[in-house]
């Protein structure tokens, strides 16, 4: 008997479990699926419609954050030049660390790839999410991004001296997004 119940200990607490995250109360804005250890959204297939059926994306359940969620996390804030070349000004984004997201859904030490609402995708190492700390982004100067706009979430970096990362860093601020895919 008294192997049992740590045994019964062990297997409770190892095994990812549906209310460790809570369930969104609002709208998702961002969706993590994929390699998530704590889900809080169901299974989806490839019939199931709406932009991620268009994305053709399809998990066997997911973490979904809406703005409660991602709000009560600690905000960073990141002010970058931003805009087209001859549109550019300063903004200054504010929101969660990525790697605090994707700790959250059980992904740490895995790759982000974020996916944009028109399809676009990029990769993100585990080591620039923790080296670069980029965060997920819900504010520009202040304000909820809404769709139309950068968001309603986008992946911000601080700025880099390192040449080479910054080029990297350029494809990987994905703006509009739709879904982290997590390898």
């Amino acid at each position: 008997m008294r192997l049992a119940l740590p045994l019964c200990l062990l297997l409770s607490t190892a095994l990812p479990a549906f209310a460790e995250m809570p369930a969104p109360q609002g709208h998702v804005l961002i969706t993590l699926g994929g390699s998530v250890e704590k889900t809080n959204l169901p299974a989806r297939g490839a019939e199931d419609g709406g932009l991620l059926g268009y994305l053709e994306v399809t998990h066997d359940g997911a973490a979904g954050f809406d703005a409660t969620l991602l709000d009560s996390l600690d905000q960073v804030e990141i002010t970058i030049p931003y805009g087209t070349e001859d549109n550019q000004r300063d903004i200054t984004f504010s929101g969660p660390l990525l790697s605090d997201v994707m700790v959250i859904a059980g992904a740490e030490g895995k790759t982000a790839k974020p996916m944009a609402m028109d399809g676009y995708q990029a990769e993100i190492p585990w080591h620039s999410i923790s080296t670069y700390q980029p965060i997920l982004a819900t504010h520009a100067d202040g304000a909820p991004m809404g769709i139309g706009g950068y968001g309603p979430t986008m992946i911000v970096f601080p700025p880099t001296d390192d040449a080479e990362a910054a080029q990297d860093q350029t494809g990987q601020q994905v703006w509009a997004l739709a879904y982290i895919g997590v390898e």
